[in-house]
């Protein structure tokens, strides 16, 4: 059956492009999504987190979904039976400051599709940003999507204009990249185009910094292969975040009878992610099951805890700020007023060490607190879903 296309209001515009923007990650995984309630009134306004866990409700739209590509997965590829719908620069610029000005939203995100071409859609892209920079005087926060093959020049322009880049890798390898998109080239297209906003940013950077997103679970790719290039994207290309997006099937695509990704295995990339973010582990430390997947029944520290006994249980008086981070049940804050609270005193009972903000019931198991052991509890692995690593504190 062929859709039959009907002309569409400003709104009604911005239902279809903002729903259909959720497949581009900006917050919160979606294992936690129920927990957002309140903003599902919109499907354009999308919560992530900013400084000290605040809520920042980003306006998450296109620019246009009418694509010239083919992706396996993608709700917009070519061959898809759906209505193409474009919003013009001005029109989609006065629209968000609607919302802005209403106090409902706190930013805007912007991608496209690629309409007819890569430089036709970056150019109506940066129009947007551009009037309400220069037109409207928008200063607030704003995501640019960067595309596939967008030149040097473009990227550079958006750059002055925008506090956060990103473009989507998609996938780990070029090898993946195949089962998902064959038409895309993965050192040129994509590696390549990464590595033209890190030199811009190197040589002006960039307030949010730079991100990028990779498909979980639609092209074989292990953990092991996802992780090993995130390592590299932070310490090469200095990002800011690498997003991970479950794959689910959409109906009318060539991979629509592939069985969704479970959101606890983008969870646990999440949290595997932040230990070598944050944390100090290299990927060759992550606690990897022989099949190069990370366990789904325990957060990764505490599965690399159980495997390394022979570092527990640790000396709380005596282990250093990185050996801190080590123990489950203690995070980066609660590591850093444990060594500034040793400065006074000693840790000798386990309430000393709950004010610190550990979760003494966990980390108890792996501690001495002046050569007295507290836990006594079984050290195991659980399949609650621990929230110790949820910790979005910045976007």
């Amino acid at each position: 059956m062929t859709y039959v296309a009907r002309k569409l209001d400003t709104y009604s515009k911005l239902k279809k492009l903002g729903e259909v923007a959720r497949f581009d990650v900006c917050g919160f995984p979606s294992v936690f999504t129920g927990k957002n309630r309140k903003f599902q009134r919109f499907k354009f306004i999308y919560p992530a987190v900013g400084k000290r866990g605040s809520c920042v409700r980003l306006f998450k739209v296109l620019q246009s979904n009418a694509c010239e590509g083919n992706c396996f997965y993608c709700a917009n590829r070519k061959d898809r039976n759906f209505q193409r719908i474009n919003f013009r620069p001005d029109e989609l610029a006065k629209l968000f400051l609607q919302y802005y000005s209403k106090g409902l939203v706190d930013g805007l995100f912007l991608s496209s599709a690629i309409n007819r071409s890569v430089d036709l859609s970056e150019e109506r892209m940066f129009e947007t940003v551009q009037l309400l920079r220069t037109r409207y005087g928008y200063r607030g926060y704003i995501h640019y999507k960067v595309l596939p093959g967008t030149d040097e020049s473009i990227i550079d322009a958006a750059a002055r204009l925008a506090d956060r880049l990103s473009l989507n890798l998609e996938a780990p390898s070029a090898k993946h990249l195949a089962e998902l998109s064959p038409s895309k080239n993965y050192a040129s297209d994509l590696v390549g185009g990464l590595e033209k906003i890190a030199r811009i940013n190197r040589q002006k950077p960039l307030k949010a910094g730079i991100t990028t997103q990779l498909v979980v679970g639609a092209a074989r790719e292990t953990d092991r292969e996802i992780l090993n290039l995130s390592g590299r994207l932070y310490e090469d290309y200095k990002l800011w975040r690498v997003y991970y997006s479950a794959f689910m099937p959409i109906l009318d695509t060539p991979l629509e009878e592939l069985p969704p990704c479970s959101p606890l295995r983008e969870y646990r990339l999440y949290q595997a992610d932040f230990l070598l973010r944050r944390y100090g582990f290299t990927p060759q430390e992550l606690p990897f099951e022989k099949n190069g997947n990370l366990p789904q029944d325990c957060d990764p520290k505490l599965v690399w805890a159980l495997r390394h006994q022979d570092k527990f249980p640790m000396e709380i008086n005596k282990a250093d700020f990185h050996e801190l981070l080590r123990v489950p049940g203690i995070g980066i804050i609660s590591a850093r007023r444990i060594v500034e609270t040793r400065k006074q005193e000693k840790f000798t009972r386990l309430d000393q060490l709950r004010k610190t903000g550990a979760l003494t019931t966990r980390a108890g198991n792996f501690l001495t607190l002046q050569g007295r052991f507290y836990g006594g509890g079984e050290r195991k692995a659980t399949g609650q879903i621990n929230e110790q690593l949820f910790l979005w504190e910045e976007l």
